[in-house]
């Protein structure tokens, strides 16, 4: 974990920002929640309102993740996201937005397209294990090819399109993964060797369709401890009914040693598993 977010941008309006604020005191709970499983360093947030102010904080200080809401004063979230790549290629822009929004993500059979400049969506519900989830998310992968290739740490796949399914169930593996991890430390462990081994937990790779969850497993294949997939979501740029078990299906012909689990709010798909 040698690349940490410990500087986030928060692009929303006033109105966002107050709503999110008061939903849970948005800083103090970050910090608690980071207390509360045994984590280091707490990332610290600084609030824009405009694109304008977003380029200008951006000017001045080196940002590890920007997130933005959806609707702001003076430009669209994809058109930010795009801009701020020009600039930046390599930060990650996280796109949050209120469930009321995006309405039909609450259809599981939506096929829900990430706008262009946008690296993720995640639906916002007053919570902030979302945020403590996207801001680990966006650090496995920054230090996912060099923790595995040089430390061995093993990687557990999760594939799903859906913005409102992402951000219901990544806050609770983050959750359970961060429990287990703190259940196994030994007792005579110092300090310095219980953050060593939290850092050292598995990390967590969400996929969004089938040829993304490929690569990702073809890369990390020795380091696979198990793979989590939706049954429905795009392949070959379309929605497939099956892409979750054709998937599945073909990891194990070929390794019959990895768990795997399918996930479905179908109670149909329980055959297919």
């Amino acid at each position: 974990m040698a690349r940490k977010v410990r500087d986030v941008l928060l692009v929303s309006t006033p109105y966002d920002a107050w709503i999110m604020e008061e939903d849970c005191r948005l800083s103090e709970r970050i910090v608690n929640e980071y207390r509360g499983l045994n984590l280091s360093n707490p990332p610290r947030f600084t609030w824009v309102s405009t694109a304008e102010e977003t380029f200008a904080a951006l000017n001045e200080k080196k940002f590890d993740l920007v997130i933005t809401m959806l609707h702001l004063a003076d430009m669209d979230a994809s058109v930010l996201g795009q801009e701020i790549k020009k600039k930046e290629p390599d930060l990650p822009v996280i796109l949050l937005s209120h469930t009321s929004i995006l309405p039909d993500a609450q259809d599981c059979n939506l096929n829900f397209t990430t706008p262009d400049g946008i690296d993720r969506t995640f639906l916002w519900s007053g919570d902030t294990d979302i945020l403590v989830a996207l801001v680990k998310s966006a650090e496995d992968r920054m230090n996912v090819e060099y923790d595995t290739q040089y430390a061995g740490i093993r990687v557990i796949l999760f594939i799903e399109d859906s913005p409102l399914y992402i951000s219901t169930l990544l806050p609770v593996l983050y959750r359970e993964l961060v429990s287990q991890t703190q259940a196994v430390l030994e007792e005579g462990l110092n300090q310095e060797h219980r953050l060593l081994t939290m850092r050292a937990r598995p990390k967590i790779l969400v996929a969004r369709d089938y040829e993304e969850a490929d690569q990702l497993f073809k890369k990390y294949e020795p380091y696979i401890l198990g793979v989590i997939s939706d049954v429905r979501f795009p392949r070959n740029g379309k929605l497939d009914n099956d892409a979750g078990v054709t998937f599945l299906s073909k990891i194990k012909k070929e390794r019959f040693d990895i768990p795997l689990l399918l996930t479905s709010s179908e109670p149909s798909n329980a055959d297919k598993a």
